[in-house]
């Protein structure tokens, strides 16, 4: 018990320190495996553990998985056959069978979100329910302050360019699992910002910008005539949005965050179909 008291106090810490980890936990296994349900191990990004799942081939099995699941942050299943062929001389595996369950835990990505206005208020009021850390920029304070997004961990207001430029100091980068969503109040804004995130590297896992099929081919075009890289414009999904047929500002938020769960879960590719011809 006490084990299990110091992993979670440590999934805590982590959380607070803003650093990732993989929980992985035994849920089945057969009589000769060397784990047993509920054994729980913590799986760190540099390979370090906390814990075990059992030692042995099941361990190290487990670890190289974890790493995976630290990159594309998905829960996953694993079912891992042992048998003395394929054991590494542990001495404790005669074979076995076992389950255990992975879980990516830790901070929450950011959702960064460019704009401030209806469409961005209304993402926000229902995006605090799928466990992002929501940044707010917008280039005007009475659209980006703390009354207007009490619900937001971080709210910043000035020039695009500016804004973008504070993303930039030493150890602020975008992750994998991050969310780019650009709704800002013009097509200029819209360009700009789009540009200067696709300059960066890493990229972040989803960008997303609003806009009618003839907005977004200019402003691809623009962006490709300025030396953006045609494999980096086709990360952009744009239009944003799945195509729900609303167009009130709460329905397009809607579509906005579907298509955020869907991207979370590996169900969406990007909208190349807006890309201009090569």
């Amino acid at each position: 018990m006490k084990d299990s008291q110091d992993i979670f106090a440590e999934i805590v810490r982590l959380r607070q320190a803003g650093e990732d980890v993989v929980l992985a936990t035994v849920v089945n296994t057969d009589a000769s495996s060397p784990g047993r349900v509920s054994f729980k191990m913590l799986v760190y990004p540099d390979g370090r553990i906390r814990g075990t799942v059992g030692g042995g081939l099941l361990e190290a099995s487990v670890i190289e998985e974890a790493k995976r699941a630290l990159t594309d942050r998905r829960p996953r299943l694993l079912h891992l056959k042992l048998t003395e062929k394929n054991a590494d001389g542990i001495g404790v595996l005669c074979g076995g069978e076992a389950e255990v369950y992975l879980e990516p835990v830790g901070a929450p990505p950011f959702l960064y979100l460019f704009g401030g206005g209806h469409i961005g208020l209304a993402i926000t009021a229902k995006a605090t329910d799928l466990d992002f850390r929501l940044v707010v920029l917008d280039d005007r304070e009475e659209f980006a302050n703390r009354q207007r997004f009490p619900e937001a961990d971080q709210v910043l207001a000035g020039p695009y360019g500016q804004l973008l430029g504070s993303l930039e100091a030493p150890g602020v980068q975008f992750q994998s699992s991050d969310s780019v969503v650009i709704v800002t109040r013009g097509h200029l804004a819209d360009e700009l910002v789009l540009g200067e995130v696709l300059k960066r590297d890493p990229l972040p896992g989803y960008i997303g910008m609003i806009g009618s099929r003839s907005k977004v081919a200019v402003v691809l075009q623009h962006l490709r005539d300025s030396g953006i890289p045609q494999d980096r414009l086709a990360q952009v999904h744009s239009p944003i949005g799945l195509p729900i047929g609303g167009e009130r500002p709460a329905e397009i938020a809607i579509s906005i965050l579907a298509e955020l769960i869907a991207h979370r879960h590996g169900k969406l590719t990007p909208k190349s179909s807006a890309l201009p011809p090569a």
